[in-house]
């Protein structure tokens, strides 16, 4: 089992890190996810700038479509384990026993009877949350967990991988758009004045010809 699941996690992170748009990452890593370990649901939440909410910002089932739609979002440190895992950035388990059973009332995932969630770090800054929930009682065992953990460091990496091409990209576009108007502006200065008839550019220098 543990060998086919390392199998699974390295065929994952071999197509997520070639993915760059955070946009359609982010469902590829869910549907990817779900389909080679057969999870019921999961779900990717990022922590905000403000540091106070995990928001939910892919989810490969039905419910948690649902869950988008409605800008899903949980209190850091204050709800379910996501809620916990994002804010002391360690892996939890909650089975249908005991105290973790208050966790699955959630309406959109009325067949959730196991859920582990595990942190996404950069560099031990936690930046989301893995979230994966399954219909059988007791699903998840720590052994699980180690195995898992794997994969969510994988998808850290891509998701930090992405973030930078987005901010390399904006960079160059904000630079090209600069040196657009640079240019125009300077061509509607040079034709403002009076008996220029052109512009002669060599190696070295150049001049205006009158």
């Amino acid at each position: 089992k543990r060998a086919n699941e390392l199998q699974s996690i390295g065929e994952i992170s071999k197509i997520i890190t070639s993915e760059q748009k955070l946009e359609t990452l982010l469902p590829l890593i869910t549907r990817l996810v779900s389909e080679n370990f057969g999870f019921y649901h999961t779900g990717i939440f990022l922590i905000n700038e403000t540091r106070q909410f995990a928001v939910l910002e892919a989810a490969n089932s039905d419910g948690g479509k649902n869950m988008l739609a409605r800008g899903h979002k949980l209190e850091v440190g204050a709800t379910g384990i996501v809620g916990y895992v994002a804010k002391f950035g360690t892996t939890r388990i909650a089975l249908d026993v005991g105290l973790d059973a208050v966790y699955f009332n959630n309406p959109d995932l009325p067949n959730t009877r196991s859920e582990m969630a595990l942190p996404l770090k950069v560099y031990d800054h936690t930046i989301g949350v893995l979230d994966v929930q399954s219909e059988r009682p007791g699903a998840f065992t720590e052994n699980d967990a180690k195995t898992l953990s794997i994969l969510a460091d994988q998808i850290s990496i891509a998701l930090e991988n992405a973030r930078l091409f987005t901010q390399t990209q904006q960079a160059l576009d904000e630079a090209q758009a600069l040196y657009r108007q640079n240019v125009q502006e300077g061509w509607k200065t040079f034709s403002k004045e009076k008996e220029l008839v052109g512009y002669q550019q060599g190696l070295t220098s150049g001049k205006k010809l009158t």
